[in-house]
C-alpha cells in the first residue's frame, strides 16, 4: 500500500493527527518583581534597604564600637539588648537581597550564585545555633533560627527561579511552610510587644534583639515574595 509524501513514521493512514504542542520552558528569569505592582515592589525594597541600613548601623553604634554616637542615639538603635554582632550581620545581608529580588535585576536574583549565597548562610547560621553556646539565649536563639528560614527560603525561591516556591520535587509546596513559619513571626513581632505591656511581670524576660519593626517589616517582606 503506498504512503503519501506527507507520511512520518508512526502515523496511521486515515487518522487526523494533531501538530505536536509546542514545548515550553520555564527561564530561570522567571524570579522577577513584575509579579507585583511596581510601586508595591519598589516600597518593600526601601523598606528592605532601610531595615538593612539599621541593621548595618546597630554594629558600629553598640557600646564599645562608637562612643563619639550621643547616648541616645545608641539606645534608640540598640533598645534593652546589645547588638549580637553575627546575627547584625545576618539580618543586613538578608534585606539586602531581598531588596534585589523586588527591584534588581531577575537575572541576578535567580542565579546560581545567589540561591548559593543563601544556602551557604543558612548553613552558617544553623552552625550558630547548633554549637555557640551565645545563641542559648533565647533571643540570640530565636533571631538565628529565623535567619536560617529566611535565608533558605531566599536560596529555594533563586533555585527555583520564581515566586513562590513550589513544586520542588518530594518536598511538595515549600511556599506554604515558609508561609505559616512568616507568619506566625509577623504575629510574634506584633503580639510580643503588646503581651509585655499587658502583662508587666513578662518584663523581666530576655528582650528580643531585634526590635519588632524590622521583625515585622522582614517577615512581611517574606509574605509578599510567598502568598
Amino acid at each position: 500500500m503506498g504512503r503519501g509524501p506527507g507520511h512520518r513514521p508512526g502515523m496511521r493512514p486515515g487518522v487526523r493527527h494533531l501538530p505536536p504542542a509546542a514545548v515550553t520552558h520555564h527561564h530561570p528569569a522567571a524570579l522577577s518583581s513584575q509579579q507585583l505592582p511596581t510601586a508595591v515592589a519598589f516600597v518593600a525594597a526601601v523598606a528592605m534597604g532601610i531595615v538593612a541600613l539599621f541593621h548595618a548601623t546597630r554594629i558600629v553604634t553598640d557600646e564599645g564600637r562608637a562612643h563619639h554616637v550621643p547616648a541616645f542615639v545608641r539606645q534608640v538603635l540598640r533598645g534593652r539588648a546589645a547588638a549580637f554582632v553575627p546575627v547584625e550581620i545576618g539580618h543586613t545581608i538578608v534585606a539586602v537581597g531581598m531588596a534585589v529580588m523586588f527591584v534588581g535585576p531577575s537575572g541576578v536574583a535567580s542565579s546560581g550564585a545567589f540561591a548559593l549565597t543563601y544556602l551557604a548562610l543558612a548553613g552558617v547560621f544553623l552552625v550558630l545555633v547548633l554549637t555557640n553556646p551565645a545563641c542559648c539565649e533565647p533571643a540570640r536563639w530565636s533571631c538565628c533560627s529565623m535567619l536560617v528560614v529566611e535565608a533558605l527560603a531566599m536560596a529555594c525561591m533563586a533555585r527555583a527561579g520564581r515566586w513562590p516556591v513550589g513544586d520542588l520535587g518530594d518536598l511538595g509546596d515549600l511556599s506554604g511552610w515558609f508561609a505559616v513559619v512568616f507568619a506566625v513571626a509577623a504575629v510574634a513581632a506584633v503580639g510580643g510587644p503588646l503581651l509585655r505591656r499587658a502583662r508587666p511581670a513578662w518584663d523581666a524576660a530576655p528582650a528580643p534583639i531585634t526590635p519588632a519593626a524590622s521583625r515585622l517589616i522582614m517577615a512581611g517582606g517574606m509574605l509578599l515574595m510567598l502568598v
